[in-house]
Order: structure tokens, then sequence, then C-alpha cells
């Protein structure tokens, strides 16, 4: 069974766009892209400060030992993780 890494963190809502979109393509998609298991993955941002990410692996155990690579030190800080089952997708 599919599981998901949900991580949310703090970012500035009046932070630069095409920064945070360089730092995505450049950085974070791929390095997401290269972890084992991977399927795929949503990057959101509600426009008031929090920023969303769901990355989902083909396996818990995938999803589990790429929480660290999804949290690096000196990135945004963090305010929640969870690992969860995928049970239904449309």
């Amino acid at each position: 069974m599919s599981h998901a890494v949900m991580v949310q963190v703090r970012i500035a809502p009046d932070s630069d766009a095409s920064h945070r979109h360089a730092v995505l393509s450049d950085a974070l998609v791929p390095e997401a892209k290269a972890l084992p298991g991977f399927v795929k993955a949503l990057w959101l941002n509600d426009g008031v400060g929090t920023g969303t990410c769901v990355v989902v692996f083909d396996t818990e155990e995938d999803a589990l030992s790429a929480v660290g690579a999804l949290t690096p030190e000196g990135g945004p800080a963090v305010l929640g993780v969870a690992v969860c089952a995928v049970e239904a997708e449309a």
C-alpha cells in the first residue's frame, strides 16, 4: 500500500515567489524524485504563511525513510510531519 509524507512548513506570505519556485524546481523536486519509492508529489502554498508538501511513496518504509530528506536542517521551520497510508485517490 502506498504511503505519503505530509510536511507543513512556515513560509513568509510576502516571500519572493520566483525564489521559492526556483528552489522547488532546482533542488526540492529533483531531490524528492530521487528518493527510493517516489511516486508523485505536490507542493502547496496557502498564501498566508503555511506551505504543505505531500509526497507519495510505494511503501510505508520508503515514506518513513524519506522524512529526514524532506525536512532538512536549514530549511523552513517545520510545523508538522505525518506519514499516512494512501487510502484512495482520484
